[in-house]
């Protein structure tokens, strides 16, 4: 049986659990000086060596100073930091009410062009707002987005951000999502603003077809398609009529060599609402001004409209993996062709050994379930309900954001819906260690309640 929470941390009051993975806990809080809501990200027991516990907290204190350091309206406040005697260290945070884009996209699939433009715009400003101020966030990808209640996108987690000079990432060592991932990232660890400019492109992958560019059942399959393979055109995953020029962008973004990618992931959206609004897809934006110039000598129009976006830092699943064989890769070509059914239209680079010595997260972390990710819509069930079959890892995490749903529940006294959101985690992974607890709690509350 898990622990209660705790009824203060430092000067704010605990509401109840938000979410939780292998490495941390969130919780909701109030601020009594100021009387606001709160998120409280605290990281437990951890079952690691001496020398890994002081990496994973130095890397926990330097999302603080990140976040800090991100002075702009379109990024979530970070109110607090410090530590407490049977806590830990912890992070107080802007409390943000909603679900993740991750939800989004696989209760809805391919999103309509306006709304993935809108999304794409917003986390295009936050990428770059964090890159002029010197910080990558790394680990880019549909559970790191958070969707408001009135549908706006917010960047969450920068919880492996590398601060300029930290030295936290040795050689050889790999920090975030396999299949979001970059493949320098995972050859040679080498990352930049372009590494973050190819997770982005991998979420807008995902936005217009509904599926993921590297699917895979676990973290060395995925690998090596990220650095192996060139997954199809996002238009051929989807019955949708895709614009050619589209895919071009979008591949581009994906492309293996960062050279060959955009110069920021602004300059990647200019690209694809230049392509929307030629196809009539979207509606243009004000005229009279003057339009970037994309790689291909076309012009787009700035976006007027640009919401804001945010930060909510989350922890995720990590575990090591041992050392890859190494694999060639195809690099894209630079104006952002893609390789034919045969590959013959892009060149073959080098082979690269794909070192992953350090902590690899896989697609079942915390950040999904920092918010309510059922919030507004009562009776959720399964996220992906109707949506394609879902890979082992993906049942997993479904199964988690069920019985996180459950949890609220339970302490909201909701009992039945509770129960519904535990049938749906044990649906979807039977074998979840958190069921029996869950199932006993429900029990304990029906027999009590009047």
């Amino acid at each position: 049986m898990s622990a209660q929470p705790p009824s203060s941390i430092g000067r704010y009051t605990i509401d109840r659990l938000l979410g939780q993975g292998a490495m941390g806990l969130v919780y909701l809080g109030r601020d009594p000086h100021l009387e606001r809501k709160v998120a409280i990200k605290t990281v437990r027991a951890l079952d690691l060596d001496e020398e890994r516990t002081r990496s994973f907290l130095e890397r926990f204190r330097n999302e603080a100073r990140a976040a800090a350091r991100l002075s702009h309206p379109s990024i979530v406040a970070v109110h607090d930091v410090g530590e407490q005697e049977g806590v830990g260290p912890y992070l107080v945070l802007e409390y943000v009410p909603g679900t993740t884009l991750k939800h989004v996209v696989r209760s809805r699939g391919g999103l309509p062009w306006p709304e993935l433009l809108s999304f794409a715009r917003q986390l295009a400003g936050a990428l770059d707002a964090a890159h002029a101020a010197g910080i990558l966030h790394r680990d880019v990808k549909p559970d790191n987005v958070l969707v408001t209640e009135d549908g706006r996108a917010k960047l969450a987690d920068f919880g492996v951000a590398r601060v300029p000079d930290a030295a936290l990432t040795k050689e050889g060592q790999f920090l975030g999502t396999p299949c979001y991932a970059a493949p320098e990232t995972l050859s040679s660890a080498r990352y930049s603003t372009r590494s973050d400019q190819f997770s982005f492109a991998a979420v807008l992958y995902e936005l217009v077809c509904g599926e993921r560019a590297f699917p895979g059942d676990d973290a060395l399959s995925v690998a090596h398609s990220v650095v192996h393979d060139v997954p199809p055109p996002p238009g051929e995953c989807t019955e949708r009529s895709v614009p050619r020029g589209l895919d071009a962008v979008v591949m581009r973004g994906l492309a293996k060599d960062p050279a060959a990618r955009f110069e920021s992931a602004t300059e990647l959206v200019d690209a694809l609402e230049h392509v929307l609004v030629e196809h009539a897809l979207v509606e243009p934006p004000s005229v009279g001004k003057p339009a970037p110039r994309t790689s291909s000598g076309a012009r787009s129009g700035p976006w007027i409209a640009v919401l804001a976006v945010g930060l909510l830092v989350g922890t995720g699943l990590v575990f090591g993996l041992g050392e890859l064989p190494a694999f060639g890769f195809a690099v894209p070509t630079p104006d952002g062709g893609v390789a034919d059914a045969d590959g013959g239209a892009v060149p073959r680079g080098r082979a690269s050994p794909i070192r992953v010595e350090g902590p690899v997260e896989v697609d079942a972390g915390l950040p999904s379930r920092d918010v309510a990710p059922d919030a507004g819509r009562p009776d959720s069930g399964p996220p992906d309900a109707g949506a394609a079959p879902m890979t082992r890892l993906e049942r997993e995490d479904a199964a988690k954001d069920a019985i996180d749903r459950a949890r609220a529940r339970l302490s909201d006294g909701e009992l039945d819906r509770a129960a519904h959101e535990l049938d749906a985690a044990r649906a979807l992974d039977p074998g979840s260690s958190d069921l029996e607890e869950l199932d006993a709690r429900l029990r304990l509350l029906r027999a009590t309640s009047p």
